[in-house]
């Protein structure tokens, strides 16, 4: 499905529709173009040149078992090795009409670029069929450690095709943590950045496109982590939590996570990114880079119990740990909309507390969304 003409006034208007062939050429002619390389153990910054999608790569994720997120800042070590692939998930990347496209075996998906940015104009699959009016913010490429790009998205589809549907949402991606990620034995990759986005939407669904049925809404919550290893233009492992409501009432959480390792991508035909490789293996003199002791690996286990209570305006959760966790809270409106956010990282101990001041905000439920090392709760409250 091709994009609607509003939709592409829309992508005019903000200048955000670049047609992506003549993109590539322009970006072919910078090949000449300096590149500083760091010593092994430097931040490398992600980019359009390097990590954006090139059609004709036929990418392989192995989909293996959920790993809980456990660190963020500077010098930190993923151990990630020891999880048995579970399945394969190929992608397809190709360009129709000046669009990127990418084809799984369920869905096609939409891209244009946009500066240092790659949005989502749309996808389709056999049930569903949706156009962003306003594109979604899929990958920001200029992020550095500590940078956070948000931006809101619209759109409108049809479902099964006898409903229509409306979504609106806000994405909110940062640069959570560089460090060294360890994937296998043979695989530990030091310049890793991981990217954390925070997808949060309402979906309206009704027969007659004319409705505004704002009583029956759902939402969806969703955190995706994306660890970009230098010298791979595609993730080298993803986790996925996707949290679904029906009016703020909890329906179901699913979770997934893929791996897709240098054994994979050293196959692509990447001439930009064998270079870097290249020349990083040659700063190292010749030497094969030493895989040192995996750390402990994470589990699903947080180990968090807690209470949450409202006076007034003021929640207060408390909480106790048998072990270190960090938690990423949330609270969310109707319309998927995030009000308030909070993250702490706290050792093992009882009776921590963590207030949220909710003046502000307008009378109704709320979702309370809660991360603790990759375990998801939920609490609906009432601000009064």
């Amino acid at each position: 499905m091709r994009p609607n003409s509003l939709q592409r006034n829309e992508m005019k208007r903000t200048g955000c529709l670049i047609d992506y062939r003549n993109f590539l050429t322009r970006l072919c002619l910078t090949s000449l173009v300096l590149i500083c390389y760091t010593t092994s153990y430097a931040q490398f910054n992600l980019s359009v040149r390097t990590n954006l999608p090139q059609p004709g790569d036929s990418v392989t994720k192995e989909k293996v078992d959920y790993v809980g997120i456990y660190s963020v800042g500077e010098h930190t070590t993923w151990d990630f090795s020891g999880l048995k692939t579970n399945d394969l998930y190929h992608i397809k990347y190709d360009t129709i009409d000046g669009e990127l496209i990418a084809f799984d075996h369920q869905k096609s998906y939409r891209y244009a670029v946009s500066g240092d940015s790659l949005l989502m104009t749309g996808y389709e699959s056999q049930l569903r069929s949706m156009d962003y009016i306003k594109p979604q913010l899929y990958m920001p490429y200029h992020l550095s450690l500590g940078e956070t790009c948000q931006a809101i998205y619209k759109g409108e589809g049809r479902y099964s095709g006898t409903h229509y549907e409306r979504v609106f949402g806000t994405v909110k991606t940062e640069a959570d943590a560089v460090g060294t990620i360890i994937l296998s034995e043979s695989d530990t990759l030091p310049n890793t950045v991981c990217l954390h986005s925070v997808i949060t939407e309402s979906v309206r669904l009704n027969k007659d496109s004319c409705l505004n049925d704002s009583d029956n809404l759902k939402q969806v919550i969703t955190e995706h982590y994306k660890w970009y290893a230098r010298g791979y233009r595609y993730p080298v492992f993803e986790t996925i939590t996707s949290s679904t409501y029906d009016n703020l009432n909890h329906v179901a959480t699913q979770q997934y996570a893929y791996r897709c390792p240098p054994s994979i991508q050293v196959a692509l035909k990447d001439s930009i990114n064998e270079e870097i490789r290249l020349n990083d293996y040659q700063d190292r003199n010749n030497v094969t880079p030493k895989y040192g002791d995996s750390p402990s690996s994470s589990t699903n286990d947080s180990g968090f119990t807690y209470r949450i209570d409202t006076n007034g305006r003021l929640v207060t959760i408390t909480y106790s740990l048998e072990k270190t966790a960090i938690i990423h809270v949330l609270v969310v409106d109707v319309m998927g909309t995030i009000h308030r956010e909070m993250q702490m990282g706290n050792e093992a101990g009882n009776d921590y507390t963590m207030q949220i001041n909710c003046t502000g905000l307008r009378h109704g439920q709320y979702i309370i969304y809660i991360n603790v090392n990759g375990t998801i709760y939920h609490s609906k409250i009432p601000v009064k």
